[in-house]
């Protein structure tokens, strides 16, 4: 019991418990190493932050208490800050420029109030060590529970593939840009007429499709693509939370599209922003989703303010090479990689066909290029409010089509026989509105260009939900039947999702 009253075992314990109830959180999307760094590096910080107070003060009580109330709020500022975001009555605090300085007046007053109150130490010392240990040995009841209850995240009626009809097996490229929008679209609300582009690919042998998008988000939309069904309503369309998000990855991660390929043995090569069962996603952090070590990380202080107000830190006279490169510009590095890794891999022959899943972030903001692919200023980049910029936008897609037609040419070239779908899974989606439904964020791109296919102008699909039906129907002998064309609005909530 004296050892409660002297030693801040309570420091310790608030990262087992940051870890275990991130965990418990986020059950089935964390491997065990993930959160044993995450663990280790937070664990690291907090030592030498409470020895540099420790040997400022000469006063280890102290510091062990002022280093565990620094860290607390450090450690769960998102969650502190989205509360605030959701009452009413303290809205007034959720800026920055109020919250920031709110925070340090606060920290200074609790420093003050523990340098007059050295009589209560040792109770403080007592009544946190007693408390963390409740606390997580509570999460570790919870995570035992979880790991016993969990299930892999399925769609309950996959579709049936009969492999017996199936004569053929070429590569098959599934290219897909993220927040493209369609002709009309770009021709009602933009003014642009994308006639480049169509000519191009019509000269490739591209069909088009007249689809439309199911979703106006992308997990919601490519877990009802690689699935070919309609995500399962457990949801509330106005208002998604994490749950709902990991929900959609689960479903991706087990989609049934990969699944069927691997049956006729196809290989996957996934260089996308999600995991597919036993291929990882090609970047553990992608800037738009928090995935693997993230979802317990981004809600930390320093991840909030980079992700909220980040720019101010990238720009002007005060700008950090570090946070502009390394945090800000993570979306342009992961698109450069993704084109890099799918030109290697399609002039790599195999011995066995393969399944493409190469998910491009363009032209989706944030919009770091012109249309020459010059770097935009980083303010123009960075400030989310140039996310409904439809001249930045605009001149980003020129960009992303100069990409699909490097990327289409080299398929062609290296893989003349190869079946490549090339598709949006919604379109821009940041109209200026009352953000209500917005018909212009369906209108996406689809296009399928397969040598060895028949003209066939009465079955083509509607709708990105049927688009692999028709693509295992009319090249893999199946007759999956088309599911009814429709479009289903949601609503993302900023402060979990972007």
């Amino acid at each position: 019991m004296q050892l409660l009253k002297k030693i801040p075992f309570f420091l310790f314990l608030l990262v087992v418990f940051f870890c275990l109830h991130g965990s418990v959180e986020n059950y089935g999307y964390l491997d065990l190493y993930e959160v044993m760094e995450v663990g280790g590096i937070i664990t690291a910080c907090i030592a030498i932050f409470f020895v540099l107070l420790w040997l400022f003060t000469k006063d280890h009580l102290f510091a062990g208490l002022l280093t565990f109330f620094i860290a607390l709020w450090y450690l769960f500022f998102g969650a502190i800050h989205d509360l605030i975001k959701t009452t009413s009555f303290l809205h007034f605090l959720q800026s920055y420029t109020v919250l920031l300085p709110v925070l340090l007046v606060v920290n200074i007053l609790v420093a003050w109030w523990l340098k007059r109150s050295k009589v209560l130490y040792q109770k403080l010392f007592l009544y946190l060590n007693v408390l963390f240990l409740i606390f997580c040995v509570s999460d570790v009841v919870l995570l035992v529970n979880k790991a016993a209850s969990y299930k892999e995240i399925t769609y309950p009626d996959p579709v049936a593939f009969d492999q017996s009809k199936v004569t053929a097996r070429p590569n098959v490229y599934f290219l897909l840009f993220d927040e493209y929008a369609g002709y009309k679209s770009l021709s009602d609300s933009f003014q642009y007429k994308n006639d480049s582009l169509y000519q191009f690919l019509q000269q490739q042998q591209f069909r088009q499709m007249p689809t439309f998008s199911n979703y106006d988000f992308t997990p919601f939309s490519l877990s009802s693509i690689l699935n070919m069904n309609y995500v399962p309503q457990n949801y509330n369309p106005g208002l998604l939370d994490q749950l709902d998000i990991q929900h959609r990855f689960g479903e991706i991660r087990n989609a049934q599209v990969p699944v069927i390929f691997k049956s006729m043995g196809y290989s996957i090569v996934n260089h996308s922003i999600f995991d597919i069962k036993g291929k990882p996603a090609l970047f553990q952090s992608n800037g738009l989703f928090p995935i693997h070590a993230e979802l317990l990380t981004n809600k930390i202080f320093h991840n909030r303010l980079i992700k909220n107000v980040g720019w101010w830190l990238a720009t002007g006279r005060f700008s950090m090479r570090f946070i502009r490169e390394h945090y800000m510009y993570r979306k342009d590095a992961y698109n450069l990689q993704v084109e890099k890794q799918l030109l290697e891999a399609a002039a790599t022959p195999a011995a066995e066909p393969r399944f493409w899943y190469a998910h491009f972030l363009l032209p989706h903001g944030q919009f770091y290029r012109d249309s020459l692919g010059k770097l935009n200023p980083a303010e123009k980049i960075l400030n989310l409010k140039y996310l409904a910029d439809k001249s930045l936008y605009l001149s980003y897609l020129k960009y992303t089509n100069n990409v699909i037609k490097r990327v289409v040419n080299h398929i062609s070239i290296k893989d003349p026989q190869a079946i490549v779908i090339l598709m949006s899974d919604h379109g821009f989606y940041d109209y200026i509105g009352s953000g209500g439904y917005e018909p212009y964020n369906y209108d996406n791109i689809c296009f399928v260009k397969d040598p060895a296919a028949g003209p066939d102008t009465a079955n083509l699909p509607r709708s990105n939900v049927n688009v692999f039906r028709y693509l295992f129907n009319s090249r893999f002998g199946q007759n999956l039947p088309y599911l009814k064309d429709s479009t289903i609005f949601v609503i993302e909530d900023p402060a979990v999702l972007r």
